[in-house]
């Protein structure tokens, strides 16, 4: 289908080190956006820190999908 595009993800970076999709911000359909929602799962991190503690933080990530040429 040659679909290029970007998926837009709000998520929660946890302060115990693992990644929570909220929600599809804007999508692409035709499976690009289970393929982003794989990708930023395999995102690794460390929690943000407030006074020193570990902390959760939100984000929006963006995945873009190019066609490679």
């Amino acid at each position: 289908m040659r679909l290029e595009g970007e998926v837009l993800l709000e998520v929660i970076f946890s302060a115990d080190g693992h990644l929570q999709v909220q929600r599809i911000v804007r999508g692409l359909g035709h499976g690009l956006d289970e393929a982003a929602v794989a990708a930023a799962g395999k995102i690794r991190f460390k929690p943000g820190q407030r006074n020193g503690q570990p902390v959760d933080s939100t984000a929006v990530v963006h995945v873009v999908f190019q066609m490679a040429y």
